[in-house]
């Protein structure tokens, strides 16, 4: 830090001292305040009133980029790390964004060189270099939050100025998958005030005490950030997390509106919302009574009513037919509606194979044999109030057209062991699943392979494909799309589409989630948030400490605090 901002600073912080000891708006230690909780409460306008800017931290969590699972720590991280490259919220690399700035491949797609832009410095003062990008990915391959992201890589090696990639199968996708952040060489198990946080190259570091964050000097954009520091406040349950949000001592969340860990915030607060690889479907067992049969896989294409998952989470949703988000290049709009929600369509394409009401009761039979009764068991976690919604939504659907749906709510433990199984008991009953409705976190070329590829010789299950399917074509129609260079790759994604969906009927799309940012009304200006990095460009951000009306007494404000001088 400069001479002269740190002397702005410490005038800021004795005049933050004086102004704190005569109003009593703040004690020296947040944790020592009783909150007194305004959740859910609206509010007009809610500036930071504590004229401070904070984010909640969880201590029992790891800070560890590559291991942080939990919301509130992956929010600091993207303040103290740079990402390799950002994406935005069609899944596209943003140029002149992040530290590589180049890329390039052979003709198979396996080689990869990746530009290292220069002038990017760790906190520590030291240049960002190929060593330290090449040494951040061999930890990401086998990390907690991105492990299964790097399938096909088989290593990288630092050169002049440039980092050397080599992949397993062709991916001209691949940097797309580069949204990781970077951490300096041999630091990975450094242990600070903060815990296990390897040094970073973002706009943020963690001062000595570990409890919140200063500007990096050596940032590109030091000069521009909104704050010289970011507080870290503890609070580790929903209500207390919301409570300090509502009442102005939390500036910032992250929030999943589909998880079980949704927290419910005052409609009066800002929510930014950016897309997630996040995909809701429906998949068969397919050696299950029905699920066996392609036409019944193929009729379910038309039984869900896609647009009532966005109702339910309340707009942080998309519907999608396909397993691509749908405002990406290569969706193919063309397959989307022949995959149409339609119940009329779901009972003739079942009538044309032979499902009827043999018996006249009103229910649907299927012959083998003899007319069979239908009762299909379907599988959802109970955890979430919109999956199982749409289960009781198709259930009430197929009732409709005479066909008998069992939904079965389950925790998460039996519902896991009920995929795993194939089935799971009803008191003494072993009952076969026959449908699921699950959740994959795609990678972000929409590699299908773990979610369709076949078991192997032994019927072990080696990834995410619970349907049993054994399309042995499947894997190399998926290489091709991945492969394939940027003029054909629409047309191999069709073509991989049409075959999912209109042959086999794999499974359903039912759409995509989006996850939310969430500040007080009145706060910040500038979220541009994407999925990798919902802190997308905080240099570029205002931050409005002013209790009075004006947003240019806040915005100076925000600068006083962030170290400049007021010409004035």
């Amino acid at each position: 830090m400069t001479k002269r901002k740190r002397s702005l600073a410490l005038l800021l912080a004795l005049l933050m001292l004086l102004s704190l000891s005569a109003c009593g708006s703040r004690s020296s230690n947040p944790e020592d305040e009783i909150l007194e909780s305004t959740g859910g409460k609206d509010v007009e306008r809610a500036p930071a009133l504590d004229q401070v800017f904070s984010v909640n931290s969880n201590s029992r969590y790891s800070k560890n980029p590559f291991v942080a699972t939990n919301h509130a720590n992956q929010l600091i991280c993207a303040l103290v790390y740079e990402n390799m490259v950002e994406l935005d919220n069609n899944f596209e690399v943003i140029r002149d964004t992040g530290i590589i700035s180049e890329w390039k491949c052979d003709d198979s797609g396996k080689n990869w060189e990746l530009t290292i832009e220069p002038g990017h410095y760790f906190s520590d003062g030291s240049e960002v270099t190929p060593r330290d990008v090449s040494y951040s990915m061999g930890w990401a391959i086998n990390s907690d939050r991105y492990f299964g992201r790097f399938a096909s890589y088989q290593g990288a090696s630092p050169g002049e100025g440039v980092v050397y990639v080599t992949l397993g199968i062709g991916d001209r996708q691949f940097i797309k998958l580069l949204n990781l952040p970077v951490i300096k060489a041999m630091t990975y198990g450094d242990l600070g005030p903060a815990g296990n946080t390897p040094i970073g190259s973002g706009p943020y570091c963690y001062n000595e005490e570990g409890d919140a964050l200063i500007a990096n000097e050596y940032y590109p954009g030091y000069e521009d950030l909104p704050v010289d520091t970011i507080y870290l406040l503890e609070h580790n349950n929903a209500d207390a997390i919301i409570s300090a949000f509502e009442d102005g001592y939390i500036d910032v969340v992250i929030n999943d509106p589909s998880s079980y860990t949704n927290l419910g915030y005052a409609s009066s607060n800002e929510f930014h919302t950016y897309a997630t690889t996040n995909m809701h479907y429906v998949a068969f067992n397919e050696e299950s009574m029905l699920g066996r049969y392609s036409y019944f896989r193929l009729a379910m294409q038309h039984a869900f009513d896609r647009a009532y998952l966005v109702e339910l989470l309340h707009g942080n949703a998309v519907s999608a037919a396909l397993p691509m988000y749908p405002t990406c290049a290569a969706y193919p709009d063309a397959l989307e509606d022949r995959l149409n929600y339609d119940l009329e369509a779901v009972k003739n394409i079942l009538i044309a194979a032979g499902v009827e009401d043999y018996d006249e009761d009103g229910q649907l039979e299927f012959m083998s044999g003899s007319p069979q009764e239908i009762d299909l068991n379907f599988v959802v976690c109970a955890d979430s109030s919109a999956k199982c919604g749409i289960a009781r939504r198709f259930q009430e659907d197929m009732a409709s057209i005479g066909l008998k749906v069992t939904v079965h709510e389950l925790t998460w433990a039996a519902y896991m062991s009920a995929l795993e199984e194939g089935g799971f008991k009803a008191g003494k009953q072993q009952v076969t699943m026959d449908m699921y409705y699950g959740e994959v976190r795609l990678r972000n070329n929409f590699d299908l392979t773990e979610l369709l590829q076949p078991r192997n010789e032994d019927n072990e299950l080696t990834n995410q494909n619970y349907s049993r399917s054994k399309d042995n074509t499947i894997v190399e129609r998926i290489e091709r799309y991945l492969a394939a260079p940027d003029a054909t790759r629409a047309d191999e994604y069709y073509q991989l589409c049409d075959h999912i969906m209109n042959n086999n009927g794999s499974f359903v799309v039912i759409g995509f989630e989006k996850q939310q940012i969430i500040t007080r009304r009145g706060v910040c200006k500038g979220i541009n948030p994407n999925y990798g990095n919902p802190l997308f460009g905080f240099a570029d951000w205002e931050i409005i400490f002013d209790e009075q009306d004006g947003a240019e007494k806040g915005a100076g404000t925000a600068n006083m605090n962030k170290g400049e001088k007021n010409d004035d």
